[in-house]
């Protein structure tokens, strides 16, 4: 009796904690979300200790399993046991009755016990189907790539770790037909800026991207954002390598996506500088593509300049990729460590859209050491903010 009283109460404690911890971070995050409630899916289920025992996600065999421990530390209150019923199962959305029916005979608050365990449950079972459904939305969002434009919708570019919405194919069966890149998004029909899940060619997992389908006829995927200087650019090579940031913030989509997006089809490239007056200026090159991290991430291919920023990038043409601890440059110094970013130095630089962002003139010590585009204001002036788009070239 005893240990059923202390399961009681722990069940109570445990279920007002899960219930009220999950509604409140549902309705913080429906509270947050532009575009509507979302589904939320909370990927780490319940795992239970006591007493150097475990169940793993199964409250029913836990309470079961103190059932029958009660019961054989005390026999005189042992009671008739049922056949059991069918296990609850967590994915149809209604759970079933519990899966062993006990019937006491004795003790009246012994049964009252039981009856609101069984209660408790329940209750508890529904919350978990409430938590079941995907944070990624609907399977018919994942399936036509709509837009996720609030914090909470966003995916953080580059770290290797599974995405939410494999998650979901496996529990679905939907089947993602994911678009390669944001010009076959912008083909499909989804004309607005935001976020999509796409999939490269060549890419064994899809990754979240940044598409802009207004600039210039849109349909680019937006490899690097800088505008506040929120972002620590002065970075080691694995995080150029996946990326760092915040798509709807300051962002590295990563170098080995951008080798995904252009190292296997003809694409072009759109440098957008923006100046400390708010003043734009493009450059574009209608041929562009980075090699393989075996090679460096070499900046390959760079051709067919246009715009009106001049261009700052064909003197880097052939370069490898250097970052704060990985020195591939063509000079004597570690360009990367003096010129505080990740770029593809030559000897050192012309342009320097990863260095430090200071937004103001800078003084004597920062010299060069900020964004720089040597055909926009000069080499010395240091800009306010940089976008790189990347879309394959229409044949």
């Amino acid at each position: 009796m005893i240990v059923l009283m202390y399961l009681y109460f722990f069940i109570i404690l445990l279920t007002s904690s899960f219930s009220a911890a999950t509604n409140n971070k549902v309705n913080e995050i429906n509270a947050n979300c532009e575009d509507g409630p979302l589904d939320i899916k909370i990927m780490k289920q319940l795992d239970i200790r006591i007493g150097g025992k475990k169940w793993d996600h199964n409250l029913n065999e836990l309470i079961q399993s103190n059932i029958r421990e009660a019961i054989t530390s005390n026999p005189k209150n042992t009671p008739n046991i049922l056949e059991p019923t069918p296990e609850i199962d967590v994915r149809n959305g209604t759970p079933e009755e519990p899966n062993v029916v006990i019937d006491w005979t004795s003790e009246t608050d012994s049964k009252r016990i039981i009856n609101q365990l069984d209660s408790i449950t329940s209750k508890l079972q529904n919350v978990q189907n409430v938590c079941q459904k995907s944070e990624c939305g609907s399977a018919g969002s994942v399936e036509n790539l709509n837009v996720y434009n609030s914090d909470i919708c966003n995916r953080e570019v580059g770290i290797s770790k599974p995405q939410f919405c494999e998650v979901l194919e496996e529990n679905t069966g939907v089947k993602k037909n994911l678009a390669k890149n944001c010009r076959e998004v912008q083909e499909r029909g989804h004309n607005k800026s935001g976020i999509y899940e796409i999939q490269p060619k060549s890419s064994v997992k899809p990754i979240f991207v940044l598409c802009d389908m207004v600039t210039k006829g849109g349909g680019w995927t937006v490899i690097q954002k800088r505008f506040d200087g929120s972002e620590d650019f002065f970075r080691e090579w694995r995080d150029y390598k996946f990326g760092f940031g915040n798509l709807h913030r300051e962002f590295w989509i990563g170098l080995e996506n951008i080798y995904q997006l252009t190292g296997f089809q003809v694409s072009e490239l759109l440098v957008e500088i923006t100046d400390r007056d708010k003043i734009k200026a493009y450059a574009n090159y209608n041929r562009f593509g980075i090699g393989p991290e075996t090679d460096g991430y070499p900046l390959n291919i760079l051709a067919g300049f246009s715009g009106d920023a001049g261009d700052s990038l064909t003197p880097h043409l052939s370069s490898k990729f250097s970052t704060k601890d990985i020195d591939q440059d063509k000079h004597a110094v570690h360009c990367a460590q003096v010129y505080l970013g990740g770029w593809w130095y030559a000897g050192c630089h012309v342009s320097n859209l990863n260095g430090k962002f200071i937004n103001m003139a800078l003084p004597e010590a920062y010299k060069f050491k900020g964004l720089h585009w040597l055909g926009f204001r000069g080499h010395e002036y240091c800009h306010a903010g940089s976008r790189m788009l990347v879309r394959p070239v229409q044949s």
